[in-house]
């Protein structure tokens, strides 16, 4: 079969996890001996160390406005269909585009995976940062868009003919705005090889517990993008409210709009002597980190996303404490704590509890397995279900 997967960027050294998946994805595909061609839309993004193993072919975009993207990919998708049996693209970035092309004549089925919002949807916040203020023109502006993308967007996006989703609640939200309900709708998770990670790193299902530490301090992580909506505020707020907090060291990696924030923060909560700032961390230092840390914390996220970052602590078998229900929860299940979201005072029980407890510690780590053994987490059997109604799409046509 041919495909082609068509995304934003590849940048395989500072961007997010997604092209990890994106990148498994494809050379799966590939694996069972279909020809995968990658477009790329944005292509001066693009940070590519090492020779691919697949085609791609890069395309610019201009403008990058609402509908200017829609329009750009709607000619791609004129352009190439004349070499695809399949295209697969970035749901949430040409959704409307990708249905348009098909309910106005375009001959080749479309495939989105949904992994990101819309735009329009109310925006992530750092609850404990504050909320932007924004002029009239520039509430109306959005308050337009979603207008747009609600009630002609979603429109041209049923068109589209197979959608896979990185979560239930993702699915749900979608099809609440207005995305049709198919009966070949997929979830399909976040495609992670955690068993080559755990096998390149040397790392067994009994590696943490080996090292679990039974005296303090106790190390707290976490490392993501410093944006809004990625819980570096909430993490804060509830270490400051640990008694002892001699008894821990909070390791935080990252950069991003936030980051002054985050340095404030410590500062006027009077956390420095307990926090380290790494900045930025490369992939082979994260591993690295991953080994010797002894609890996760990612205190927040939007409720309906996942998070790869998760999925790595899962493979070292490092324990988590998250905010409680939604997608998190929905992958972590048993190998977790949980306090209800923005609620500090949980958050810092959850860490006092974990932090004194090796048996606990020990226990969810040894959960994490049993959790990653789940076909939820089985990267070649969820590509496959893609890859099953790819080929019914192709033998419709």
């Amino acid at each position: 079969m041919k495909i082609f997967f068509i995304t934003s960027k590849l940048n395989f050294v500072s961007a997010g996890g997604s092209v990890e998946e994106f990148d498994l994805i494809i050379k799966t595909l590939q694996k069972w001996e279909n020809e995968v061609t990658v477009i790329t839309v944005f292509s001066e993004f693009n940070d590519i160390p090492t020779t691919l193993s697949y085609s791609l072919i890069q395309e610019n975009i201009v403008p990058r406005s609402l509908w200017g993207i829609q329009k750009g990919i709607f000619k791609i998708l004129q352009k190439y269909e004349s070499q695809a049996d399949v295209f697969h693209l970035d749901g949430h970035l040409f959704l409307f585009g990708a249905g348009a092309y098909r309910r106005w004549g375009g001959k080749i089925p479309v495939s989105a995976f949904f992994n990101r919002e819309l735009t329009s949807w109310p925006e992530l916040i750092s609850v404990f940062f504050g909320r932007s203020s924004y002029s009239l023109f520039k509430k109306m502006k959005r308050g337009l868009r979603y207008v747009a993308e609600r009630y002609i967007g979603m429109f041209l996006a049923n068109g589209i003919d197979l959608t896979t989703f990185i979560s239930p609640f993702f699915q749900q939200a979608y099809e609440d705005f207005g995305l049709r309900k198919k009966s070949n709708s997929l979830v399909i998770g976040d495609p992670i090889d955690w068993r080559g990670i755990m096998k390149n790193n040397s790392i067994s299902s009994e590696f943490y517990c080996a090292r679990n530490k039974i005296r303090q301090p106790i190390t707290l992580f976490y490392s993501s993008r410093m944006a809004a909506g990625k819980g570096f505020d909430v993490l804060l707020k509830g270490f400051s409210e640990i008694k002892k907090k001699e008894n821990f060291r909070l390791v935080l990696g990252g950069n991003g709009p936030e980051e002054k924030k985050v340095r404030a923060m410590i500062q006027d909560l009077q956390l420095t002597p307990y926090v380290d700032l790494l900045g930025w961390v490369s992939k082979e230092r994260l591993y690295e980190l991953h080994k010797t840390v002894d609890i996760f914390i990612q205190a927040d996220w939007m409720p309906i996303g996942t998070s790869i970052s998760l999925v790595y602590a899962m493979a070292f078998g490092i324990p988590s404490i998250l905010p409680a229900g939604g997608g998190l929860a929905w992958m972590a299940g048993d190998c977790a704590l949980y306090f209800s979201r923005y609620n500090t005072k949980e958050l810092a029980q959850a860490i006092e509890k974990l932090g004194n407890d090796p048996e606990l510690r020990s226990q969810l780590s040894r959960n994490c397995y049993r959790r990653l053994a789940r076909p939820q987490f089985d990267y070649e059997y969820q590509i496959n279900l893609l890859y099953q109604e790819m080929g019914k799409l192709k033998n419709e046509l």
